[in-house]
């Protein structure tokens, strides 16, 4: 591949906005897990539904990482980003860190149409 071929500049910018994704996926999933220790310190304590919820959030989290150099990848991604913020109903103290990684989701998805100048709207999830 030669670094002027604009294909193969585009080829390298998709990988890297999907790696950078996929890494801020897996971080998310750490963050998660920490919650429930930081619930339990409080005087409403932890329940075990709670927990299990946000378990499974975070084991489909990092899932997700592995899926996104699929073309549905993003999307699936962004719909976890969804899935995150709707826990905020059950456990308010999700609310700092569903604001951080979504604003961090939607600055990556921002950057990724920068340079890959893919589509605007929802179809920028299924590229």
């Amino acid at each position: 591949m030669d670094a002027a071929d604009p294909a193969a500049r585009r080829q390298r910018a998709d990988r890297a906005t999907r790696g950078v994704l996929a890494a801020l996926l897996c971080l998310e999933a750490f963050v998660v897990l920490l919650v429930p220790r930081a619930i339990a310190q409080t005087s409403q304590g932890v329940s075990v539904t709670k927990t299990l919820l946000l378990v499974a959030l975070a084991v489909m989290l990092v899932g997700c990482g592995f899926l996104l150099r699929r073309p549905w990848g993003i999307g699936l991604g962004s719909v976890l980003q969804l899935v995150l913020a709707s826990t905020v109903v059950l456990i308010p103290v999700v609310a700092v860190v569903v604001v951080m990684f979504v604003l961090l989701w939607l600055y990556l998805l921002r950057t990724r149409h920068t340079w890959l100048g893919t589509p605007r709207g929802w179809r920028m999830l299924v590229t």
